[in-house]
């Protein structure tokens, strides 16, 4: 059995982590940490989760000293980097699944996220979670920066027209709904019950949100060229769940069949991603799973394609797409604990 550690375990991550592993045949969680909760036992904050009923959450600086073979960082920006190092320095690998590792240059993370970054010299070694696009990279990897879940939608259903060339330079404009939950579980204003329900609300629209810069970080890295992506994200009365709608130009007119031909290539292997022929996928196709549904439509004369990718924010978008990378990086099957 592997051992495995949770930074940060009483976020909306955090939990999906536990509910997920708690299934899973070759791992154990060895701890829990809460900097909030330390020494309540996890009863108390999960009843749900009765597995985990006699473990304490501890302290972060008390988990340092638990050796695990693999720990998830569950922490906000800025918060993981300062602790990876810690992990690294004993020879246990480390996912993270907030934005700390996601970016290759601190100047970039630094424009996003308006701090500096606090250990860019494992920059260099850290690989970007998506696993169907850098699997190899993956398994050697010690540290796994965990795609966040609007890009984790955008480029499974963008990569295949990038990488095939087809797709007009600065040409994506993305329209994308999550539910409440990937706001995180400290309420605010503008996520409380009163103000989500029954409303629908844009936010940090053009290319001001901060999941832009890793969306073009991304597809220039693949398409060799700098990307523009124009973005705007809404806020749903769900939840869980995400939507993105994705309109690209391409450089001659395709038909639909072309188009999902091309994805189906691409994905025909993959066990998470599947691509729709003859509909267009929703949010609950992908409740509660790893799995990201992708579909396609074409407008006529226009050199226009729409593409359709749903996924589950607190799942491919978050937690499940994390065990995935620590199935991958343990050299423990794939798709162990994930299958739905």
């Amino acid at each position: 059995m592997k051992k495995i550690g949770i930074i940060g375990a009483t976020g909306y991550t955090g939990e999906e982590l536990l509910r997920v592993l708690v299934r899973h045949e070759s791992v154990q969680v060895k701890f829990v940490t809460s900097e909030k909760d330390k020494g309540k036992l996890l009863s108390v904050i999960y009843p749900h989760l009765p597995a985990y009923k006699n473990k304490q959450f501890i302290s972060a600086a008390e988990a340092t000293k638990n050796p695990v073979d693999l720990v998830f960082l569950c922490l906000p920006a800025g918060e993981s980097a300062k602790l990876a190092k810690i992990f690294l320095s004993q020879n246990v690998k480390v996912i993270d699944l907030g934005a700390d590792f996601r970016f290759k240059d601190p100047q970039i993370y630094k424009k996003w996220y308006f701090m500096e970054h606090l250990t860019p010299e494992l920059l260099d070694d850290a690989v970007y979670g998506l696993p169907e696009w850098y699997r190899e990279e993956i398994k050697k990897a010690n540290i796994v920066g965990n795609p966040g879940c609007y890009p984790t939608s955008v480029l499974l259903a963008v990569i295949p027209l990038i990488q095939d060339g087809i797709i007009k330079n600065d040409s994506i404009i993305v329209d994308s709904k999550s539910g409440v939950s990937g706001a995180g579980k400290a309420p605010t204003k503008t996520t409380h019950y009163v103000q989500t329900n029954e409303n629908l609300s844009p936010y940090k629209a053009g290319r001001v949100h901060r999941h832009v810069g890793e969306m073009e970080q991304e597809l220039s890295k693949i398409s060799g060229t700098k990307e523009q992506v124009v973005f705007t994200p809404h806020l749903t009365p769900l939840t869980r769940g995400l939507y993105s709608t994705i309109y690209v130009k391409t450089k001659s007119n395709m038909a639909k069949q072309q188009v999902l031909n091309v994805l189906e290539n691409a994905y025909k292997d993959e066990p998470f991603v599947h691509v729709l022929h003859d509909m267009i996928p929703s949010v609950k196709m992908a409740a509660n799973t790893n799995n990201c549904f992708i579909g396609a439509e074409t407008v006529a004369d226009s050199n226009t394609v729409i593409l359709f990718s749903a996924i589950d924010n607190l799942g491919k978008g978050a937690s499940t797409q994390a065990v995935q990378n620590m199935n991958i990086m343990l050299d423990l099957p794939e798709t162990m604990g994930l299958l739905s």
